[in-house]
């Protein structure tokens, strides 16, 4: 499953610490190329539109953001599955009463 640009920079404006603060494109792109390539190591393949323009740069912020998008995509599929289990436990309970009847 592919994580969108989009999806990212909604996520990221919800953050504390984006409050005030212009969240760039650049930014959404890279952390989305991190989430899609399972916190790849090697920045080489990374298209050059997304790279940094310092070739020593690191890209330590990006790969911290795309791990803690991660963490909240696990946690929110982790809830929506409980929401769908009990879900299902209340629909059969009720179609239980409604045979008694």
């Amino acid at each position: 499953m592919k994580i969108t640009i989009k999806e990212i920079k909604q996520w990221m404006k919800k953050l504390e610490e984006n409050r005030y603060k212009k969240i760039y494109n650049a930014d959404a792109k890279r952390v989305a190329w991190f989430v899609n390539n399972q916190m790849s190591e090697n920045t080489e393949t990374m298209p050059k539109a997304y790279r940094k323009r310092w070739s020593e740069a690191k890209y330590s912020r990006e790969r911290y953001l795309a791990n803690e998008f991660i963490k909240t995509k696990e946690g929110t599929l982790s809830e929506q599955k409980l929401r769908n289990i009990i879900k299902n436990i209340i629909k059969e309970g009720l179609w239980n009463i409604k045979k008694e009847l």
